[in-house]
């Protein structure tokens, strides 16, 4: 199968992870914002990302996407049951808001990026009200995943928003953003070890 997205994290990263930590081969294909004029019009809905299946059907949206890649894995990352899969939901739409905030900083002046970080992760804002519920998530779970005792889609989706907030906005300004939420921390760190996605990481840095 192959994979189209752009050459940043954004809303593929997630799928990427997915699927390395499901052991499913792809091809990570990705193009610059240069090329996309000239691959919008093939794509079905004019955006990215894009899974292409082996069969030739393509499919697109970056959760469902999601989703699918963590139900085709080994281990299985979305679980078949019906609760089980909820509260995983429960986990990836409760980053939602965080995506969009992150989303709304890429491009601008980096001080303009840091004054709206900075009212987002206020604890009525749009990123503390989230980073707060998921510290309890992963506080409630004592594993070191947001939910139950082994990795989930909710992982996957939160590593890279993780990434991109201490790392990517306004060159590191928040850097220590998620320091008041320990099992937020402790999730990243085990999400980046397994072994999948270590993989996935240490080759791209190649």
């Amino acid at each position: 199968m192959k994979f189209l997205y752009f050459d940043i994290p954004a809303r593929g990263e997630m799928t990427r992870l997915a699927l390395a930590a499901g052991g499913i081969a792809f091809e990570d294909a990705r193009i610059t914002f240069e090329q996309w004029p000239a691959i919008k019009p093939t794509t079905p809905r004019g955006q990215l990302p894009v899974l292409t299946l082996d069969c030739g059907m393509q499919l697109t949206e970056s959760v469902a996407l999601l989703r699918y890649a963590g139900s085709i894995g080994s281990p299985r990352l979305y679980p078949a049951d019906p609760l089980k899969a909820a509260r995983v939901d429960e986990s990836v739409d409760a980053q939602s808001g965080i995506m969009e905030a992150l989303v709304k900083t890429f491009g601008k002046p980096e001080e303009e990026a840091i004054k709206m970080m900075k009212a987002d992760l206020a604890p009525d804002g749009a990123v503390g009200k989230e980073l707060a519920f998921l510290e309890k998530c992963a506080a409630k779970a004592g594993s070191g995943y947001l939910v139950g005792d082994s990795l989930s889609i909710a992982d996957c989706h939160f590593k890279p928003l993780a990434d991109w907030l201490t790392a990517g906005v306004a060159n590191g300004a928040f850097a220590q953003a998620l320091a008041p939420y320990p099992s937020l921390v402790k999730n990243v760190a085990v999400t980046s070890k397994v072994p999948g996605i270590a993989a996935y990481t240490a080759a791209l840095k190649k």
